[in-house]
């Protein structure tokens, strides 16, 4: 009868220098212990068995035992590391599994460490999931080794890598990340209805009409339901490397083939309601089942299915501000939220639909601004054109260690990127000023990418999402310790407009002394 949470296991990570949340069930009215480095908590299980504990914090550990005891029940877990614990969301380009990453073969050949682990949350959005499908390959604390390291998120992987370095503690990665996902299935219904009140209309709109007892029916058993292999099929066909245009034909091709005759696939496309859509249903399947864990912090990678319904993306900042607020209040702090700005992208697949990512990115620059504790991470020189799931996530991780590293274990180190504050123009002479500069700006290689400079009359029949064919002026551009200076080729004195990284698809190449690109902005001069 006596049980804890199932992220509870040996070989997990908890969490040092904090009270160690621990809980489960066991029979009514039971007095439970648990025990872990000389440290102690009891509890009362409830009139309905659960239980929860507060443990007092521990010391940086690289084995221990932890003992829960009730009665005469009693559970063991060994090999209990004590170190840093962050925990990992998002959607696919969070999940990417460095099965599938870039230098998966390089970081293979010295990967075996004991004091990096990683635990991955079931994909679950529906009561009676887990009971349908087999997720033995879940939930699982595993180490870095050559036979596991493929199940790491990648990361998580390079970020926990730099993080143990630099501290020399333990650390843990807990994922807890679906593909395709929208921020409003990771939240709270009550924080959706006040920030996000057009994604709850649209749902509903799909449901309309719909039968949901015979929905739901249709849902038990679906083999589109089922989570528990994290290399299923289609992960194998389009991760591991860019598919060509023949190949992607031959793929869609093939999924055409295998419909029933008469089947229309952009009518099944256009009229499907998928599970994992429900609002709020992850929130409630998959990050309730381990919060409060100890963590010290979260890393988040997320925002390209926020694009996918139209006119949906400029609530994004209030749907991330309030994401936020939902996860700190399920551990009951002010956890430290590490987000990654999306890269350059322009289509991927069949999809041919324009993608609106710079209002994402404007969107998750402000959230930045505003949110105390919210920390942009900037990748804008490693997305690909062709691409939703850029394969370098070495970069990603370790960028975002450097933000823990300072904003959270109080390091010196320069961690945040470029970001233009000001403008001045003289003649033909634009100076732009940054901050987050360090010892100077520095442009790789010959020319300066993504910047553009637009005269007014090119803007007028535009919106500002929709610069990607917008014709600009010619220019050359040179830094200067903190500065940008772009020279005109031909002096004009009408009002112009610089726009930097404020397409689709770009990659920067402006980065300050740490090596960090800039990130997108514009200014009318």
């Amino acid at each position: 009868m006596l049980q804890v949470a199932e992220i509870f296991q040996s070989g997990m990570i908890l969490q040092r220098e904090k009270a160690v949340a621990v809980w489960g069930t066991a029979e009514p009215g039971a007095q439970v212990t648990v025990e872990i480095q000389g440290r102690s908590a009891q509890a009362k299980a409830d009139e309905s068995g659960a239980w929860s504990v507060s443990v007092p914090a521990l010391a940086a550990s690289a084995s221990e035992t932890m003992t829960v005891k009730a009665g005469d029940e009693a559970l063991m877990y060994e090999d209990v590391a004590v170190g840093e614990v962050w925990l990992a969301g998002g959607q696919s380009n969070m999940e990417f599994a460095m099965r599938y990453e870039k230098h998966k073969a390089e970081a293979l050949e010295n990967c075996e460490d004991a004091r990096v682990r990683f635990y991955d949350v079931p994909e679950v959005c529906y009561d009676g999931q887990r009971e349908e499908f087999d997720y033995s390959r879940m939930a699982v604390w595993r180490k870095a080794t050559k036979e596991d390291l493929d199940y790491f998120s990648a990361v998580g992987y390079y970020f926990q890598k730099e993080l143990e370095r630099d501290l020399d503690v333990p650390v843990g990665i807990v994922g807890c990340n679906w593909g395709g996902t929208t921020a409003s299935v990771w939240m709270s219904r009550e924080t959706l209805e006040r920030v996000g009140e057009p994604w709850i209309r649209w749902f509903e709109q799909k449901c309309e009409g719909r039968d949901m007892e015979e929905y739901w029916a249709g849902q038990r058993g679906n083999p589109m339901n089922d989570k528990g292999n994290p290399f299923d099929q289609f992960s194998e066909m389009v991760l591991p490397r860019t598919l060509s245009d023949e190949e992607v034909w031959q793929l869609f091709s093939k999924m055409l083939a295998d419909l029933p005759e008469g089947v229309d696939f952009e009518e099944i496309m256009a009229n499907s309601l998928d599970a994992k859509t429900f609002p709020g249903c992850l929130y409630e399947h998959m990050l309730k089942t381990i919060a409060p864990y100890g963590v010290r912090g979260i890393l988040w990678y997320q925002g390209e299915s926020d694009d996918d319904v139209p006119g949906m993306n400029v609530l994004y900042k209030d749907m991330l501000t309030g994401l936020i607020g939902d996860w700190r209040a399920l551990w009951g702090e002010e956890l430290p939220f590490l987000f990654v700005q999306l890269p350059g992208y322009e289509r991927w697949l069949h999809n041919t639909k324009k993608n609106h990512y710079p209002i994402i990115r404007k969107c998750q620059e402000d959230v930045a601004k505003t949110v105390a504790g919210a920390h942009l991470c900037s990748i804008a020189d490693v997305g690909e054109e062709f691409d939703i799931h850029p394969k370098d996530k070495k970069t990603v991780g370790e960028r975002l260690s450097l933000l823990a590293r300072h904003y959270v274990y109080g390091e010196e180190v320069l961690c945040d990127a470029p970001v233009a504050k000001s403008a001045t123009r003289e003649g033909g002479q634009i100076t732009i000023t940054f901050e987050n500069a360090g010892a100077g700006l520095h442009i790789k290689g010959e020319q300066l990418s993504a910047m553009r400079v637009i005269p007014e009359e090119a803007m007028l029949s535009v919106g500002e999402d929709e610069m990607d064919g917008v014709e600009g002026l010619a220019f050359t551009a040179e830094a200067d310790k903190d500065k940008l200076v772009l020279t005109l080729e031909e002096e004009t004195d009408k009002k112009v407009k610089v726009a930097f990284a404020r397409t689709s698809w770009y990659l920067v190449n402006l980065y300050n002394e740490a090596g960090i690109p800039a990130t997108p902005f514009e200014m009318d001069l």
